[in-house]
């Protein structure tokens, strides 16, 4: 640590804590082009400084120091050599330690005079900084004074007007323990703050959490991530998570109707619609509404050692208290333009806004691409009484991280609706022409080349009762090159065995029964129909088995270009009224 000389003006350097004497610290606002450098403090001799507002304001406080008897002070802007990262690396990861042991905090308010009102002292550009917030916490013994130096009173007879001002709880001021407030209210003092370097948003709150990071100016928003992350790594507190705008319900939320097919989705462009994103904040300013919010300590510490987080592929691999039940809501996609209903889940954050201990916050996640599942910007409330047991079975692993978005190609025949109800499913694409993507809760078939042939299919098994079942194939026909075949709907009754020891290791992790071949060769029980462009729908209901309802749209990629997907939305039940419900929802697309 480098100390001044309140008397002199001469730098020492102290190498070792132990060595280091007394000394006060100053707390200030810097004023652009006015601050004075290490090297200019150094060459003041040779070069006129005197002159800046910032040299000017080193003079008096070293002037009021040594009144009060401190022969060493620290100031933060001729202190640090900052041409040298590694010495403004250390600096910045023991700030808040260096004005936690200083004697006295000095803090100067540039634009606050004598007298003053209680309105003026809150309005204080000092209270908006980031920097200032360490400065505020961590000294013990903190002196406020005007922009003439004019003595104005001390942190332990302001506190309470402080705690109004800056939203900080009065224990804290008095003293008390850091670690005693949640993550998501510590993130709330800063939300409305601002520093002049976008990282320094994250640097000024290392003290704060008890976190070191290497400095990495130049990552932007990056290094508040990585806060996240490190206190993520330390801490079993989930109010970390407990960020953005509380709701009644999801924005993206639809009906039941809507999830169905009865009811149209309306589009939504993109500025319109809710994002999709990872676990972590992209800034403070996502606290602000979190300043109530505690922790739930009872089954934090199991869940963490159940499932701990683990920063993997840009997200994060964790294990969240998940409810069992799905809502709907809607995904919307560019090109081509289109709506489709979605499942989503909450996942029960371990906290609850104060003084509501039956009420647990939420979040809500989707799945997106293969394995992956986002969280959007609200926060929901559920009424929860907490239960070890069923806490314990909800716990569900998942991997939270920002969307990247849905990139159809032409060719593509993309699932937007799979109702299968009460069966068994077996599914199969042909892999020397298709390549089958899962995305979320859509399938996707992609065919490998321009060419599609009439071997290009996927063939959907379906055990609907036990042994038997039926096979349906989706497959294109041929076309002409450069064009795309219609597509082409193949029903039949199918039989099915149990699994045996001979049979593959992987089918026996998912799979009960295998389809076997057909129980006949009549081919008065086989259907097919080749769905016409660029709409159509086909319903078939066999004697014994569950009804089908098939709709096909092709649309244009909006690209420039003549390229199209295939919008296929598949319906299966046993039941005559939803059969029923079904092939209306498939005429309702229709029109």
């Amino acid at each position: 640590m480098r100390l001044l000389n309140a008397n002199s003006g001469l730098m020492q350097d102290f190498i070792s804590d132990d060595d280091i004497p007394e000394y006060a610290i100053l707390s200030h606002t810097w004023e652009t082009g006015q601050e004075v450098t290490f090297r200019q403090w150094e060459d003041r001799h040779i070069s006129d400084i005197s002159i800046k507002s910032g040299f000017v304001k080193i003079e008096n406080f070293c002037a009021q120091a040594a009144r009060d008897g401190f022969e060493w002070v620290w100031v933060d802007t001729c202190c640090i050599d900052k041409t040298s990262s590694a010495e403004l690396s250390e600096a910045i990861n023991a700030m808040f330690r260096w004005y936690q042991n200083a004697t006295a905090c000095y803090v100067h308010l540039a634009d606050v005079s004598m007298p003053h009102s209680r309105a003026e002292l809150a309005a204080s550009r000092w209270f908006t900084r980031g920097w200032t917030l360490q400065e505020l916490i961590a000294p013990k013994d903190v002196r406020f004074y005007s922009a003439s130096w004019t003595f104005i009173d001390t942190k332990a007879k302001m506190y309470i007007l402080i705690s109004e001002i800056t939203g900080i709880d009065q224990h804290i001021l008095t003293g008390g323990d850091l670690e005693t407030i949640s993550v998501a209210r510590r993130m709330s003092w800063v939300s409305t703050r601002k520093t002049t370097r976008i990282e320094d948003i994250a640097y000024c709150l290392l003290g704060i959490f008890d976190i070191n990071l290497p400095l990495i100016y130049g990552e932007g928003r990056k290094a508040f991530q990585r806060l996240q992350e490190a206190i993520m790594l330390k801490t079993h507190d989930q109010s970390l998570f407990a960020w953005g705008q509380l709701v009644d319900q999801p924005s993206e939320r639809i009906t039941a109707d809507q999830a169905f097919g009865l009811v149209p989705i309306e589009w939504k462009p993109p500025s319109t619609r809710q994002p999709l994103l990872g676990l972590l904040a992209d800034g403070p300013e996502l606290f602000r509404s979190s300043s109530e919010i505690e922790p739930f300590h009872e089954f934090s510490h199991e869940l963490r050692r159940a499932r701990p987080p683990v920063l993997v592929s840009g997200g994060v691999l964790l294990g969240l208290v998940t409810t069992k039940d799905k809502s709907w809501s809607a995904i919307h996609l560019d090109h081509p333009r289109l709506s489709a209903p979605v499942p989503t889940r909450l996942a029960i954050l371990l906290c609850s806004s104060k003084g509501s201990s039956d009420r647990f916050l939420c979040i809500v996640l989707r799945k997106w691409g293969e394995g992956y599942a986002g969280r959007t910007p609200e926060l929901l409330e559920i009424d929860l009484k907490f239960s070890r047991t069923r806490f314990s079975d909800m716990n569900v692993q998942w991997h939270v991280m920002k969307e990247s978005a849905l990139q159809l190609r032409n060719g593509d025949i993309f699932h937007r609706q799979q109702r299968i109800e009460n069966t068994s499913v077996w599914s199969f694409a042909n892999r020397n022409e298709l390549d089958a993507i899962t995305w979320g809760e859509f399938n996707i078939l992609r065919p490998r080349s321009k060419i599609v042939s009439d071997e290009s299919y996927l063939r959907w098994s379906l055990e609907t009762t036990p042994g038997k079942g039926l096979a349906i194939t989706l497959k294109r026909s041929p076309a002409e090159p450069g064009s795309m075949g219609s597509l082409v709907v193949e029903v039949g009754p199918i039989e099915f065995r149990q699994l045996t020891p001979d049979d593959a290791t992987y089918l026996k992790q998912y799979f009960k029964m295998v389809p076997t071949a057909p129980p006949s060769t009549d081919p008065g029980l086989y259907h097919s129909h080749t769905m016409a462009a660029p709409c159509d729908s086909w319903s078939l209901k066999l004697d014994g088995y569950p009804g089908i309802c098939i709709r096909v749209e092709r649309k244009p990629l909006e690209n420039g270009r003549d390229e199209a997907v295939d919008v296929v939305d598949f319906y299966m039940s046993s039941e005559e009224s939803d059969h029923a419900r079904a092939k209306r929802a498939i005429a309702t697309r229709f029109e």
